[in-house]
């Protein structure tokens, strides 16, 4: 009977909190230090991946795309305007701005709503996506190298 406890817990699909400055992101490996750019992924089967920007997630996912097509995974991404805080990546949106210094380079921030995004704006070259556009860019970047 405990083992088979251990094992339904082993396949929670509850997110879990990020040790920032201990966990390591599941795509690129650097330690996850920003609450502000974090993302989270638990797999259909409840196997969980920690990463430090939503860019690192979108990748991994270009890797899998198993799991980024199976509609019970779960996607979360910090909301830029609530760090630590998780948001349904697939109701977010992504703001990409040069005034982000986001972990990766990619300049790339998640809000919950698209009005937090559009006030975040400071570059006017900024661009706004949603889920699915994210990952169509992130495709076409990693195509273009």
């Amino acid at each position: 009977m405990l083992i088979m406890c251990c094992l339904l817990a082993a396949c929670s699909h509850a997110p879990e909190p990020i040790q920032y400055g201990k966990d390591a992101c599941s795509h690129c490996k650097m330690t996850i230090m920003d609450k502000r750019f974090a993302a989270e992924l638990i797999t259909a089967k409840g196997k969980l991946f920690k990463f430090d920007a939503a860019e690192c997630m979108a990748g991994f996912l270009k890797e899998n795309p198993a799991v980024a097509n199976d509609a019970k995974s779960v996607f979360l991404v910090n909301d830029f305007t609530q760090p630590g805080q998780f948001a349904d990546a697939r109701k977010s949106f992504f703001l990409r701005d040069s005034s982000f210094s986001s972990p990766m380079g990619g300049n790339l921030a998640a809000f919950a709503s698209r009005l937090s995004a559009e006030g975040a704006k400071k570059d006017k070259s900024a661009r706004i996506y949603n889920w699915i556009s994210l990952l169509k860019q992130v495709n076409n970047e990693v195509a273009g190298r």
